[in-house]
């Protein structure tokens, strides 16, 4: 089953760009742009900084912002970074507006629920075979 990857993402503006990779350290020296607390994206993130025994009141959080597309819009025209989706930011780091730090974080997997007497269109066949579930 493929997922998802977690990504910390800066603006074309932001110091760690040309960086090779950061050590996690680094984390607590740059603002940050979130998701909202409970969002999935957000405890992902904020178990990551558990493993690099970092705390979330170590990050100097300037904006919480309740969906993925507010998050990446807000980074993309700022100078913060923030921890998001690589599916969200794909078309954003194609095109050069974000640019994605390199630091290990983890892998989300997506999981699908269906009645399994319901009948499949051809538009859910196709979204389930994308991502390859």
């Amino acid at each position: 089953m493929e997922g998802d990857s977690l990504a910390i993402v800066v603006g074309a503006s932001h110091p760690w760009i040309g960086k090779t990779r950061i050590a996690p350290r680094l984390l607590t020296e740059t603002c940050w742009i979130l998701r909202e607390p409970g969002s999935g994206t957000r405890s992902m993130f904020e178990a990551a900084l558990k493993k690099f025994d970092i705390k979330l009141s170590d990050l100097d959080i300037r904006l919480a912002l309740p969906s993925n597309e507010a998050v990446r819009t807000a980074v993309e025209s700022g100078d913060c970074a923030t921890a998001i989706s690589d599916l969200v930011v794909a078309q954003s780091l194609a095109a050069g507006t974000l640019h994605r730090v390199k630091i290990d974080l983890p892998k989300r997997p997506f999981f699908t629920l269906r009645h399994k007497e319901r009948y499949a269109s051809q538009a859910e066949k196709a979204l389930l075979a994308s991502f390859r579930i």
